[in-house]
């Protein structure tokens, strides 16, 4: 009984394990958001940064410490009570608390608090820039498993169709109408159409390969994508369109980020520059002592009160002369921003290229679509004609085979049309501002 309900639940797992699931765009980026590691270093760099923001806001408040001492002396010692020397074993202890707090330090505590506030907005930033190039990967991927089931779904359809042709010339041979060499090329068809068949899924199985190797999904013979997906629309791609996007493209997250990397450098500016001002820095605290040589005369709390000191003190720090080391970190963060500003203006002319490049491969990608579209409707009246003329011994098999290549080819063409557009409108869309 054991042993079969084992089985059961041996034969139950695999079914979930190796169970079809089935995956929208949206769900499959959620799920490479959620298993892609760039995204992951990204938010543990996130992490980072606002835990350095919360120590650098912890800073600003006084340090308290507090200490304690016990010892054994033997022999000839100093009487910690009295200071004079003795030839006895004394046991002794010390209390002491101390405060500290720094009043001024040529703002570094200040400014390195916004520094690292913009640390932490820059990496806020970085995760979304990773996001979004992963969105678009999983995108490619995903248009990419689409467009192959569609055209498998077509050789498919090519091979009922030939298979269909050969049933009608069969009929047409046995009663003399067709030479029997008609039947031979239909089969000669009928196989390039299989080995086309076999081609488009093998295709579909690399591109569900890809596309799980981007999600990080264990295994891709389980992923089935929902094909709902393409919306016929048309899409005013001309210069107004262009221009929207461009007037937005300062905010994209990339030029954000080296934006508040900016920020970030001209702090770094005024923090090398603190080391030419004088640290002031006030400290205070209190201790006492007892010793077992005083014992007999002064119990242990009357030593404590008796002992009880307290100071106060005011410290000013003034650098002077510091081998040029002031003057070099100054000098650094310097050259650290200008290499930024300079990355940053790098930055925004890439982006607008980027754009203007986007916009005009969604703009020829329509293009391409609408000139499918027409060839499309053109070629299948042409083929509905061959056939026509086929059936009435007027056209041979091979000039028929060579009208529905064409159409076949004009088939394949209007889809690999469509999903490159809809790929490239997605791209195109992602640089919109919202």
């Amino acid at each position: 009984m054991k042993k079969r309900i084992f089985l059961l639940i041996f034969f139950f797992y695999c079914f979930v394990v190796n169970a079809q699931q089935r995956f929208s765009l949206n769900q499959c980026i959620d799920y490479a958001y959620k298993q892609n590691f760039e995204v992951k270093l990204k938010e543990l760099s996130l992490q980072q940064s606002k835990n350095a923001l919360k120590q650098s806001e912890k800073a600003i408040y006084p340090n308290l410490s507090g200490s304690f001492s016990q010892g054994i002396n033997s022999g000839r010692s100093i009487d910690p009570f009295t200071n004079d020397f003795v030839q006895q074993t004394i046991s002794s202890n010390s209390f002491g608390a101390n405060a500290n707090f720094t009043i001024f330090n040529g703002f570094s505590l200040k400014n390195q608090i916004i520094q690292n506030q913009y640390n932490a907005e820059a990496d806020q930033v970085e995760i979304q820039r990773a996001k979004n190039e992963l969105r678009i990967r999983i995108t490619l991927a995903y248009m990419q498993v689409l467009m192959n089931q569609e055209l498998s779904k077509i050789a498919q359809e090519q091979i009922q169709n030939i298979q269909s042709q050969y049933k009608r010339a069969k009929a047409l041979v046995n009663e003399g109408n067709m030479p029997k060499t008609n039947l031979i090329d239909l089969d000669a068809q009928i196989a390039t159409a299989e080995y086309d068949e076999l081609n488009a899924k093998n295709n579909i199985d690399v591109a569900k390969l890809s596309l799980a190797q981007l999600m990080a999904f264990p295994n891709f013979n389980t992923i089935e994508i929902e094909n709902n997906l393409i919306e016929e629309k048309t899409v005013p791609l001309n210069g107004n369109y262009l221009q929207n996007i461009l007037s937005g493209f300062y905010f994209q997250p990339i030029i954000k980020s080296i934006e508040l990397r900016v920020k970030v450098a001209n702090i770094g500016i005024k923090l090398a520059e603190a080391g030419k001002y004088p640290t002031i820095s006030l400290g205070a605290g209190l201790g006492s002592a007892y010793s077992s040589a005083a014992a007999k005369e002064y119990n242990y709390f009357n030593q404590l009160g008796f002992n009880l000191n307290q100071f106060a003190r005011l410290s000013i720090n003034i650098p002077i002369y510091a081998n040029g080391q002031v003057k070099g970190r100054i000098t650094n963060a310097q050259i650290n921003q200008r290499i930024v500003e300079t990355q940053l203006s790098q930055t925004k002319l890439q982006t607008k290229q980027e754009i203007e490049q986007a916009y005009l491969t969604a703009k020829i990608a329509q293009e391409k679509l609408k000139a499918a579209q027409r060839q499309i409707l053109a070629l299948q009246i042409a083929y509905d004609s061959a056939k026509d003329r086929y059936l009435e011994g007027l056209l041979h098999t091979i000039e028929l085979n060579t009208f529905r290549i064409d159409l076949e080819k004009a088939k394949s063409n209007l889809i690999q049309s469509k999903y490159e557009f809809y790929f490239r409108k997605i791209v195109l869309e992602y640089y919109v501002v919202k």
